[in-house]
């Protein structure tokens, strides 16, 4: 596409729901390419979601005993999923789950893995959240090296959120939720640092709160709102500049996939919280499913992480 990206986006097609999952927290949706899939997890059940876009049917694939918060695709095809208490672990459809690569994180009995993504080098930026009181035990933002260590990058985060990369590799956006910010920084593809963070945008003003995001083509970046009914698009000044909205209130996270990347894939959640789900009576339509939409724009393919232990 060319011109001014704000005038030729057309935001009208309406979302459709493609796995009824009724899932409490869906989250971090992820376009497999190997298997013409959409990966996906309800955080609170341990639950690895799959939806096949050829067949366009659904299962559920991994039932964890733990809570599992993000996960990348690593260079093999496998799934690097980061779950509770630091722990990251390879899984396999064929194989299951393997041995950890990560076994835990010092102090984080009672933290998890939330927002993860991995960058151009296969390294993985990953967000810690406390299970129940995230306000009053903030997490952090790490840096998952290729050889499993953790470097902190930010601390005193409530909820670290979505992440996303420009298009030409010069810049990191990332999400804060509690605090309504997304962030962008400095980024160094060599060394994997993030530098001189700056707002991108404050949300303080708009209904929800930001959630996952994802970065289009143009280089413009979709952010899912929480208890805002929507997806926002922004441009690179932080201006908003298109919008969708959902029947489902909270809006957790955005992906583009197909063989084109031309098809958005919107996660939900039944919510509240970490706690009991709600019901759609209180949180819309088609709350807990995967939807799809077209955004009049095109995706990206997610770079794939290439940690080792």
């Amino acid at each position: 596409m060319s011109g001014d990206a704000s005038d030729t986006i057309d935001t009208s097609a309406e979302p459709s729901v493609v796995a009824d999952t009724h899932n409490h927290t869906g989250e971090g949706p992820i376009y497999h390419p190997d298997e013409h899939a959409v990966y996906w997890l309800d955080i609170p059940n341990g639950d690895l979601f799959r939806y096949d876009l050829a067949s366009q049917d659904h299962e559920r694939v991994l039932d964890d005993d733990g809570m599992v918060g993000g996960f990348t695709i690593q260079d093999d095809g496998d799934l690097l999923l980061f779950c509770d208490e630091g722990r990251i672990q390879p899984w396999n459809p064929e194989r299951g789950l393997g041995d950890p690569v990560v076994e835990s994180i010092d102090g984080h009995a009672d933290f998890r893995f939330n927002d993860v993504i991995a960058d151009p080098r296969g390294r993985v930026y990953a967000g810690t959240i406390h299970q129940t009181e995230p306000v009053e035990n903030p997490g952090e933002l790490y840096r998952v090296d290729t050889d499993g260590s953790l470097t902190t990058l930010e601390t005193e985060m409530a909820i670290p959120n979505g992440m996303g990369f420009a298009p030409d590799r010069s810049q990191f956006y990332f999400t804060e939720t509690v605090g309504g910010h997304i962030y962008r920084y400095d980024y160094d593809q060599a060394t994997g640092e993030i530098t001189d963070r700056a707002v991108f945008v404050d949300t303080d003003a708009v209904e929800g709160n930001p959630d996952g995001m994802t970065v289009d083509a143009e280089g413009h970046v979709w952010a899912a709102f929480w208890d805002g009914n929507r997806v926002a698009r922004y441009d690179p000044s932080g201006e908003e500049v298109a919008r969708v909205e959902f029947p489902a209130k909270k809006i957790s996270c955005v992906t583009f996939g197909s063989a084109d990347y031309d098809t958005a894939f919107v996660t939900t959640a039944l919510g509240p919280g970490e706690g009991e789900a709600g019901t759609r009576e209180d949180e819309g339509d088609g709350a807990g499913a995967l939807f799809a939409v077209d955004l009049g724009v095109g995706g990206m393919p997610e770079f794939r992480s290439r940690i080792e232990d």
